[in-house]
Parts: structure tokens; sequence; C-alpha cells
């Protein structure tokens, strides 16, 4: 994978970061889904060293009730992919504003931005130049694993907040918004208090 961030932090830097073990989650949906939706999101996810972050989703139950976009080749960069069924990951400082948001589609094309804070000028981030998924996709499992370098300005960092969610589109049905919490009137991914996990 080509990327162009290199790892900036000094040995008195590194010494303070803790790499984190496989930390496993389950999403749930905001709206409860019928009962002929039978769907679970989970997987892991880790911070095997100071500059890499790694996660595996896992989608089970009935994928021929759900959207899954078609595959692209070669993926690409592409905006509003959670208008549609995507996975995506939330990272940012410990008490810091800043925070890059992920989006993985099934389909292998991707995007990051980078907000300088609550839903606040979301820009690309373009030290990302190519990012590369493992994707599986079976009759009841849909698997999605990526291992890629943490945004440069976050090497640093010795503790990150991380908020794991989904958008799940159903073939009848409304979209469906998954996460690790819901602690708003409405699917609010952007939250804070959804960075419910620590690397």
């Amino acid at each position: 994978m080509t990327h162009p961030i290199t790892n900036q932090t000094s040995p008195t830097q590194t010494s303070r970061i803790q790499t984190s073990r496989l930390q496993h989650f389950q999403l749930t949906p905001f709206d409860p889904l019928p009962v002929e939706f039978n769907l679970s999101v989970g997987g892991y996810i880790s911070r095997p060293n100071t500059e890499t972050i790694q996660i595996h989703y896992q989608l089970t139950g009935d994928l021929n009730s759900v959207v899954i976009p078609l595959k692209a080749n070669p993926p690409v960069r592409r905006d509003e992919l959670w208008t549609t069924t995507c996975l995506e990951l939330f990272i940012g400082a410990q008490e810091s504003s800043p925070y890059w948001e992920f989006n993985l589609s099934p389909n292998g094309d991707w995007n990051i931005y980078k907000l300088s804070e609550y839903r606040s000028n979301l820009t690309p981030d373009l030290a990302y130049q190519n990012l590369s998924s493992t994707i599986r996709i079976g009759a009841s499992q849909l698997e999605l694993h990526l291992v890629c370098p943490i945004p440069a300005d976050l090497m640093s960092s010795p503790k990150l907040d991380v908020a794991i969610c989904a958008v799940i589109q159903f073939k009848q049905g409304p979209i469906s918004y998954w996460a690790l919490n819901h602690g708003g009137p409405e699917a609010d991914f952007h939250r804070r208090d959804g960075f419910l996990l620590g690397l």
C-alpha cells in the first residue's frame, strides 16, 4: 500500500504510547430491526504499534436482504459512501477536538476525512492516496479487514478515542444506523460520547 505518512514520534513519545490488544465490539441499530431482518454487526479493533490501526468488521445473517454495492475495480476514493451500506470508523486524540472519519464500502471504495471539531470543516485527508482492505462476502457473512496508518497528527497521541459505526441499507425498508452507543435523540455518529473505545 502506497502511503506518504511517516512516523514522526520521538523515542520519548513512543515509550509513552501503549499499543492495544484486540478489542471486540458489537454494534446496535438506532431503531430496533423488524423481526424479519436477521443481522448482526461486530468485529475487533487494535493498535498493533504507534503508527498503525487494524479493524475487522463482520456482518452476519441474511445478507440477501442488504444492499451491497457492486465491487469497484479498482477501488477509489469516493464521497457520500454513507448513502448506502458503509462501514465507518471515527478516531480522535483524547481531550482534543479534531477527529478523523473513515468510510469503507463493502465494494472497496473508501474515503477519509478530517474534521476540526464536531461536524465542522469536513475535508478529505489527502495524505491518504490509497486504502486497501480485504473483503470477503458469502451467503450469510461479510467480512472487511483493514490495516492502515494512523493519521500523522495522531501518531504521537498516547490514547485515541474511537467510535465504530455502520450504515446498513436494506432492500426493503429504511436505512439502519448502527453504533457502539446511541446517546442522543437521533442517530449521530459524530457525538463524542459515542467514542467509547480507547486505543
